[in-house]
């Protein structure tokens, strides 16, 4: 159980766009394996389309900041009886900026349990 203090990201996907149709669908939680300011590893119970036309949207969400993005599907594959994607954000320095903040509230939420002291 994660403690108060701790941070926890949470992410999100819905189908954007098809070619040139655009599609407002419900969003659908996934296990993030892996955020990086360009992309995700994330686990997933059932099949997304990948195509080249195919556009995802993304929130991502750790409770104190959140992020909307779009991006694609670069792969996929099988682990564990799920499905496994990789895949790339279309984004800008300032959101890259913002999940860097998030991996850092995260990675600080962790060890402040260690007492890691902070030096300038």
């Amino acid at each position: 159980m994660l403690r108060e203090r701790q941070h926890q990201i949470t992410v999100r996907i819905r189908v954007m766009q098809i070619g040139e149709l655009t599609i407002h669908g419900k969003s659908h939680s996934v296990t993030p394996l892996e955020l990086l300011p360009s992309g995700l590893v994330f686990l997933c119970p059932w099949e997304i389309p990948i195509h080249s036309n195919v556009i995802l949207g993304y929130e991502i969400d750790d409770n104190v900041d959140h992020i909307l993005l779009s991006g694609h599907i670069e792969s996929r594959g099988l682990f564990y009886g799920r499905q496994l994607y990789h895949t790339e954000f279309y984004t800008d320095g300032d959101k890259k900026t913002r999940i860097v903040g998030m991996l850092n509230r995260m990675m600080f939420g962790h060890s402040e349990s260690n007492k890691m002291s902070l030096y300038n």
